[in-house]
């Protein structure tokens, strides 16, 4: 245990409190403070049987103990958490505050002398920031135990989310980036719907004619178009036309935003070229958040966008763009600007899909998004388990939690499909292939791990998701509820702690790992759903107990 004993205050560099702690969970009010400065919180943690720590913006736990451990946060990108944990994942010391919209940097700075970590919080108050605690835990459970009463603290209530936001998604994105063509999203739509997939995102390239993928030639200009949000009519030539057809397969229909780029050659940038922020990147420049004009006029835009395509929803990207930045914050303008642009949205339609992606799948964003989308992770399937495995656990239950798209190339072996569709059922299901290519094998297999989401979806999207680390990787995922389990286990040594953390439910062992599970299994199914006469499950196979 590394109790924290002391706690200083600081505003502008100057003590305003201090505090003396012997609780291995305390809550500590904040000293009140004017706006529009610098406040400090300092206090040392003693390194004992402390082997790694993990912040939001870390994708698994790291495994060793640096000289130096640094973390940024504001509304729209990760939140103030620490944890410091030992080698079996249990926690050391947790620590954080339940101001989620500030600017705020924390730092971990090892005194190799005092055998401590020297740990800050600086945040940038302003006369719009509410009364708030810092959260400091070194109760002997798992660190993820201690992310989660850290989370409980927020009192963040727990919205109802549309029914759309379970349902399976059909990306445009990884299978022909900009190159998208009405004939083509349609044909692909058709047999997306078939095979169980309910949601169609049109990703970047809608809104301008040219045709392009990206490669490191075309990436350093991809964005100098994006800003005007008009539908391309060379791309789609009969786009109201097009909606209703793919709606008429059951699909709801999305297309790709980024409200806070504004391209070099839109018309947007031209009309306002004082409206960004200097830096140009990749053919875009940002939003400057303080530009009230541009930005009513973005707005409007979004709006515009949903209401004039008789759209289901957006998918609203690089809401991160405006750092963190504690000599520059920006934190409370674009929280404000992103519940007004999800309140504008929703007037276009009161149900309406809304997107998020990874940086900003974080608690404050809950009550904005509707879905939340794994980082970009085209053929890897690792990363994608563990992306999803990091927003449920930064965000808690009953939240859509969605998938990267699932991409593979064209030679990939199908246990590996396989895994690509089970590590996608850590949260919902998203594909980006171009179905007119792919094989039968190929289609099995999805339409496979599509129904079997389907077929449990109350456990999957209603159930209780615990994940199991060691050190520097996600060992198991396992969703319960009263009536069944389902593991996704990524190392084989950790399958029986796995089962018994099932309690006898019937239980589902979907093997990501890259070797054969061996259990007492009732019965045992290949990557493409065959029953099998086998006494393991296949690599992409399925055992069930019970």
């Amino acid at each position: 245990m590394c109790k924290v004993e002391k706690i200083n205050f600081f505003l502008d560099d100057k003590p305003i409190g201090e505090v003396t702690n012997n609780l291995d969970y305390a809550v500590i009010p904040v000293p009140s403070t004017a706006g529009g400065k610098m406040l400090k919180i300092t206090f040392a943690v003693p390194i004992i049987d402390m082997q790694g720590y993990w912040v939001p913006e870390s994708r698994t736990p790291s495994s060793k103990i640096i000289w130096v451990i640094e973390s940024q946060s504001a509304g729209q990108r990760a939140f103030p958490f620490l944890s410091f944990f030992n080698g079996k994942g249990v926690n050391r010391l947790s620590c954080g505050t339940t101001n989620l919209a500030d600017d705020c940097k924390i730092s971990a700075r090892m005194n190799q002398e005092m055998c401590v970590y020297n740990v800050t919080f600086e945040i940038c108050v302003s006369d719009k920031t509410s009364p708030f605690n810092l959260i400091l835990d070194s109760k002997d459970y798992q660190w993820t135990t201690a992310l989660k009463s850290w989370r409980e603290e927020l009192n963040i209530p727990l919205k109802k989310y549309p029914e759309g936001a379970w349902n399976p998604v059909y990306c445009t994105w990884y299978a022909v980036h900009a190159a998208v063509l009405q004939d083509w999203v349609e044909a692909n739509a058709k047999i997306a719907s078939d095979m169980g997939f309910k949601t169609l995102i049109i990703d970047d390239g809608w809104c301008f004619d040219v045709m392009k993928r990206v490669s490191p030639q075309t990436i350093t200009s991809w964005y100098e178009y994006v800003g005007d949000w008009e539908v391309s009519k060379k791309k789609f030539p009969d786009f109201d036309g097009h909606r209703d057809r793919v709606k008429q397969m059951g699909m709801d229909y999305l297309l790709w935003v980024a409200p806070f780029l504004i391209g070099a050659k839109s018309k947007l940038y031209a009309d306002y070229p004082d409206a960004v922020e200097p830096k140009y990147h990749e053919g875009c420049y940002t939003l400057d958040i303080n530009h009230n004009k541009v930005a009513k006029i973005i707005m409007e835009k979004m709006k515009k966008v949903m209401i004039d395509n008789k759209l289901d929803g957006l998918k609203i990207d690089f809401l991160d763009y405006i750092f963190p930045n504690i000599t520059n914050p920006h934190g409370q303008e674009v929280t404000k600007f992103i519940e007004n642009l999800t309140n504008a949205v929703k007037e276009a339609k009161s149900d309406a899909l809304i997107e998020f992606r990874q940086a900003y799948a974080t608690p404050s964003m809950q009550n904005y998004g509707t879905q939340f989308r794994a980082g970009d992770v085209p053929f890897d399937f690792i990363d994608n388990f563990h992306r999803l495995v990091q927003i449920r656990i930064s965000m808690g239950d009953n939240i859509p939690v969605h998938a990267d798209p699932v991409y593979w190339g064209s030679k990939e072996l199908p246990e590996n499909i396989a895994r690509h569709m089970i590590a996608s059922l850590v949260g919902v299901p998203m594909l980006s292939m171009d179905l007119l290519e792919i094989s039968e094998m190929e289609k099995k297999i999805i339409s496979f791990w599509v129904d079997f989401y389907n077929q449990h979806r109350p456990v999957l999207n209603y159930g209780k998701w615990d994940a199991c680390y060691r050190l520097s990787g996600c060992a198991y995922a396992i969703a319960q509820n009263e009536e069944e389990a389902i593991i996704i286990i990524q190392d084989a040594a950790r399958l029986s702690q796995a089962i018994k953390e099932a309690n006898g439910k019937k239980t589902y062992v979907l093997n990501l790992a890259p070797e054969v599970l061996e259990a007492n299994f009732n019965s045992i199914y290949s990557y493409d759903g065959t029953a099998l006469n086998t006494a393991a499950v296949p690599v992409g196979g399925m055992g069930v107990i019970g």
